[in-house]
C-alpha cells in the first residue's frame, strides 16, 4: 500500500508532517502537480498553507465533534466537488451526507464539513462560527447559491457576493511610494495579517488598521484550473500585494522580512514581482479597486503624528522640503545665538578679570 493510499485512510485528526504527506494534500486540494523537491525547498512558504489547514480543522471539529471521524478520502471527494461547482450548497450537502459514512452522519455535519473543506479550497473562511482570529469575519454561504460562478457568471455564487463589482470609479495614483511599509511608518496604520481572502485591503479600528492577505503559495496554486474564474481573483490579489510589499532586488524587503519571522508568513508574499508604472495604474484592478481606493485616501489624509513619521513623510516633496529647509534654519539659528552668547559671556568674563587685574 502506497503513501497516497495511506494519506486516503487517514483521519483528518491526523497530524500532516511528513513532506509526502503535504504533497498529496496540496495536490489534492489544488489539483496541481507539485514533486517533492517544490516541497521541501519551499517548505518555509507552504508552511504557513498548512497552519492554517490545521487551525481551520480544529475550528470545525469545535463545532462538530464527527469531523475527527471523517477521512482525508471524504475531505478530498468534498473538495473535488466544489472544485467541480455543478449544484448550489443545498444540493451539495445532499451529496456529502450520502459520501459520509453512516456511523457519523449527523443533520448539521454536512454544513460543517462543507464549510471547512470550502474555506481550505477557496482561501476564504466560510461559516458563522469558523473564525480562529478575532480579525477574521467568516462568510456565511447561503443554500441556494454556488461557491464560484464557474463557466456561467450570472449563477448566484459566493465569490461574487463577497468580491461585488466597485461601487465607485474613482481614479487614484497607485505611486512607488505606496507600500506597506510606509502606511505604518508614515500613515500611522498597522498592518494586520488574515488568513481570511476576504478580509484582504479590509480597513479596520477607525481607519487605523489594514488587512493584508499573505498566503500567496496557495494563490499561485489557484492558477492551474485556467477555466475557473477564481484565477483572476488570485492573479490579482498577488498583484496587489506586489504593489504594497515591493521586493528589494528580487529579495524580500528587510521589513517584510521582520514581519515573516514574527508572525510566520508565507515568505512569498515579500517576493512578488515588481510591477510597472503600467500595471500600478488602478484600472489594471478589479476586485481590489475599491479598498484600494479607500485605502490610499485613508494614507493620503494621515497627517504625521511625530518626528519620526514628519521625517519620513515625503508625500508632498515641496512642504517636505520647505518644512524640513525652515527647521535647519531655526536649529541653525538658535546654534549660533548660543555660540554667540556664550562668547559675549567670555568675552565679559575676560574683562572682568583683566579689571581686577589693573587693580
Amino acid at each position: 500500500m502506497g503513501v497516497f493510499d495511506n494519506l486516503l485512510e487517514l483521519r483528518l485528526s491526523h497530524p500532516i508532517i511528513s513532506s509526502s504527506l503535504k504533497q498529496q494534500l496540496l495536490q489534492e486540494v489544488f489539483h496541481t502537480n507539485l514533486c517533492l523537491e517544490e516541497i521541501e525547498n519551499t517548505d518555509r512558504a507552504y508552511q504557513a498553507f498548512f497552519t492554517r489547514f490545521h487551525s481551520l480543522r480544529n475550528a470545525a471539529a469545535n463545532r462538530h465533534r464527527a469531523i475527527d471521524s471523517c477521512t482525508f478520502a471524504d475531505f478530498f471527494g468534498v473538495v473535488n466537488l466544489l472544485r467541480n461547482n455543478h449544484e448550489p450548497r443545498s444540493d451539495l450537502e445532499k451529496a456529502v451526507a450520502e459520501r459520509l459514512d453512516k456511523d457519523v452522519s449527523h443533520a448539521s455535519l454536512e454544513s460543517v464539513f462543507i464549510d471547512f473543506a470550502a474555506s481550505v479550497w477557496s482561501l476564504l473562511i466560510i461559516g458563522r462560527s469558523t473564525a480562529y482570529n478575532s480579525y477574521d469575519d467568516p462568510v456565511v454561504w447561503e443554500a441556494s447559491t454556488f461557491l464560484h460562478p464557474g463557466l456561467n457568471s450570472q449563477q448566484p455564487n459566493l465569490i461574487n457576493t463577497v468580491f461585488p463589482p466597485p461601487s465607485f470609479l474613482d481614479a487614484v495614483k497607485l505611486p512607488q511610494s505606496f507600500t506597506a511599509a510606509n502606511l505604518e511608518k508614515i500613515g500611522g496604520i498597522q498592518v494586520l495579517w488574515t488568513d481570511n481572502l476576504a478580509d484582504h485591503l479590509l480597513l479596520r479600528d477607525d481607519d487605523t488598521k489594514v488587512m493584508l492577505f499573505h498566503h500567496v503559495s496557495a494563490l499561485r496554486l489557484l492558477y492551474y484550473p485556467s477555466k475557473l474564474p477564481v484565477r483572476e481573483l488570485a492573479d490579482e490579489t498577488i498583484r496587489s500585494l506586489a504593489l504594497l510589499i515591493p521586493p528589494t532586488l528580487g529579495a524580500a524587503s528587510s521589513w517584510f522580512e521582520q514581519q515573516q519571522r514574527e508572525h510566520h508568513l508565507d515568505s512569498e508574499a515579500g517576493r512578488c514581482d515588481r510591477l510597472n508604472s503600467s500595471e500600478r495604474q488602478i484600472d489594471k484592478f478589479h476586485y481590489w479597486r475599491e479598498r484600494l481606493v479607500l485605502l490610499k485616501r485613508t494614507y493620503d489624509d494621515a497627517e504625521p503624528k511625530n518626528l519620526s513619521q514628519l521625517w519620513w513623510d515625503d508625500r508632498k516633496k515641496t512642504q517636505w522640503f520647505t518644512f524640513w529647509v525652515a527647521v535647519l534654519v531655526f536649529i541653525m539659528t538658535v546654534f549660533f545665538g548660543v555660540i554667540q552668547s556664550v562668547a559675549s559671556i567670555v568675552q565679559a568674563w575676560a574683562s572682568v578679570k583683566s579689571l581686577k587685574a589693573q587693580d
